[in-house]
């Protein structure tokens, strides 16, 4: 499938946010990695003609007002996690799910706070070998 990527104005905290619009069906997602907006727009029923489309067939998601985004990256892992939260007990699990895993190497959350964007970084442990190709007990060693 084909798709426009563009940059655009979250409409929750007004910072600049990724669109991925696929112009052969219709299908939009929008996310904000710093409030953790999100918006899709998905087609369910696949088998019918793009013309013969109802409003029925549509799964059109928005969270206008997320508590937050999350960024987490694990060990021996080159991508990223990213997702929203649309509430505190949310958060809270979150913090529990970390609290029992040591293979996280990086955990942030952002959120819109009073008009601005507060990032509180839950998790850094550094990575096992950095860029340096030091371990992590190398780094030990040296301290």
């Amino acid at each position: 499938m084909a798709s426009i990527l563009d940059y655009i104005e979250c409409p929750n905290c007004k910072t600049e946010v990724y669109s991925d619009f696929y112009y052969k069906t219709g299908e939009e997602y929008v996310n904000c990695s710093n409030c953790g907006y999100h918006y899709s727009a998905t087609i369910i029923n696949r088998d019918k003609k793009l013309s013969e489309l109802t409003e029925a067939d549509w799964n059109i998601k928005e969270l206008k007002n997320p508590y937050g985004a999350y960024r987490i990256k694990v060990y021996h892992s080159i991508a990223t996690q990213c997702g929203s939260l649309e509430t505190e007990s949310e958060y809270a699990e979150l913090l529990q799910h970390l609290s029992n895993n040591d293979n996280v190497e990086f955990c942030s959350m952002s959120r819109l706070v009073d008009g601005k964007i507060v990032t509180e970084i839950i998790i850094d442990n550094g990575p096992y070998t950095d860029s340096a190709g030091y371990t992590a007990e190398d780094r030990e060693l040296n301290s």
